[in-house]
């Protein structure tokens, strides 16, 4: 399993600009075990002092792995990430949004919003994020 970090909590925006702009290598994201990457992202925020914690989870919506797909039914996966989403949020130590590339993730996150693919992104994008943090305008 790798785990990949595009910007740490204590990197400042600007010097995390090259690495957030990794997410663009389609190449890197052929299989993902989402609901083990929420989990693992959730413990790095354990014993972190900031009062408000949040996770921002960027997916194509699509949990896959070959291996675990072969060993167990087609929505284990699925079932495995809307279950650590839940209890994660339970606990109250984080809040977690899904941004959904060019798709709806209602049915793994409380709060998420589908990006509109169809027009090249812009700063209209970034204010759907920044509304959806603020507590306006839930999906």
């Amino acid at each position: 399993v790798c785990h990949m970090v595009f910007k740490a909590a204590d990197t400042p925006w600007r010097r995390a600009r090259p690495d957030i702009a990794a997410l663009l290598k389609a190449d890197l994201f052929c299989e993902g075990i989402d609901g083990e990457a929420v989990d693992w992202a959730c413990g790095r925020t354990d014993g972190r002092a900031e009062a408000r914690r949040l996770l921002l989870v960027v997916s194509d919506g699509s949990p896959m792995d070959g291996a675990t797909h072969l060993a167990n039914d087609q929505h284990y996966l699925d079932h495995h990430l809307r279950d650590v989403v839940l209890r994660r949020e339970q606990s109250g130590q984080v809040e977690i949004y899904g941004i959904g590339v060019g798709l709806d993730l209602s049915p793994y996150y409380r709060r998420s919003r589908a990006l509109d693919l169809t027009t090249p992104p812009g700063n209209a994008v970034f204010f759907e994020i920044v509304e959806m943090l603020g507590g306006r305008g839930r999906r």
